[in-house]
């Protein structure tokens, strides 16, 4: 019984097994964050986003929030540079 607990678990992805959030980049241009909390910052050149495990920074040119919901953020603009804070 113990193998097929392990082979369930095995098979999960990593982001439901830590509760991480996903954060899917389209080129430099748009980025996805599933797992988002909320906003913790909003300018032009820098947006930072509240996870349930750190928060995440991005920086760049004309960055704008373009779709807000309870669990997920989109960012477009020219994103430079991601830095995560825990």
């Amino acid at each position: 019984m113990r193998k097929n607990i392990n082979k369930i678990k095995s098979s999960v992805p990593i982001e439901f097994n830590y509760n991480l959030p996903i954060i899917e980049f389209t080129g430099n241009r748009r980025a996805t964050i599933e797992g988002s909390t909320g906003v913790l910052h909003y300018s032009g050149d820098m947006i930072r986003i509240n996870t349930r495990k750190f928060a995440a920074a991005f920086s760049g040119r004309g960055l704008t929030l373009k779709c807000i919901s309870p669990t997920c953020v989109i960012i477009e603009g020219f994103i430079t540079n991601v830095e995560f804070i825990s």
